[in-house]
């Protein structure tokens, strides 16, 4: 697994579950054999968007929201490629949501792992597009009067036939699993992957 990881260190917060994510992605490319000339790696702007510094594969850091559309050039252009787009839910859901509908729509071959603590962390808390309704976060003090999305029925609204799918970083090996699965699977991929942040989350318990 060394062999992945950049001389960079994460620099998330301790107890961050996009260690969760980061070690899982890692170990599913390593089951599935996938050489790394044939991966490039996506990332969407927020903290799971700094993994781009900590994993030593072909990669792009994108703009905020729009992590999908870039993934989508890149596998247009580059079809034998496995693409994967790692981002949060302020960045899929929210900025890039249009992006993410269209590219499911098209059952482009792409895999798309979202980070969802229901928050915009990087920015120290405030609402989401995940954000349940009438939580008080410190863009909504009085609560958050929206309802929030749910990415698995929405998904499958547009596209029946994609591959979606929703696990918690409290089970690391189901998050590793499920990778793997997404990864396996040709045509459009959503993991919606659950977590807590461990800095500014609690305003949400």
């Amino acid at each position: 697994m060394t062999d992945l990881k950049s001389k960079i260190v994460p620099t998330w917060c301790p107890g961050c579950q996009d260690f969760v994510i980061y070690a899982s992605l890692q170990q599913a490319i390593i089951n599935q054999k996938i050489d790394i000339k044939d991966l490039v790696i996506v990332y969407d702007i927020g903290c799971i968007g700094n993994m781009a510094d900590f994993l030593k594969v072909f990669g792009v850091h994108s703009l905020h929201g729009r992590s999908v559309p870039t993934a989508v050039g890149i596998k247009l252009a580059h079809p034998e490629l496995k693409v994967v787009v790692v981002g949060g839910d302020g960045g899929v859901y929210g900025e890039g949501l249009s992006h993410l509908i269209a590219a499911a729509r098209l059952n482009i071959d792409i895999t798309v792992l979202v980070a969802n603590n229901q928050l915009y962390s990087l920015t120290t808390g405030q609402t989401s597009p995940t954000t349940p309704k009438g939580a008080k976060t410190k863009s909504t003090p009085k609560g958050v009067e929206s309802v929030p999305i749910e990415p698995e029925g929405l998904i499958r609204a547009v596209n029946p036939t994609a591959w979606v799918k929703h696990v918690s970083c409290q089970k690391p090996p189901e998050v590793t699993e499920a990778i793997e699965a997404a990864l396996k699977h040709h045509g459009f991929d959503l993991l919606d992957i659950d977590q807590l942040c461990v800095s500014f989350g609690k305003q949400l318990l």
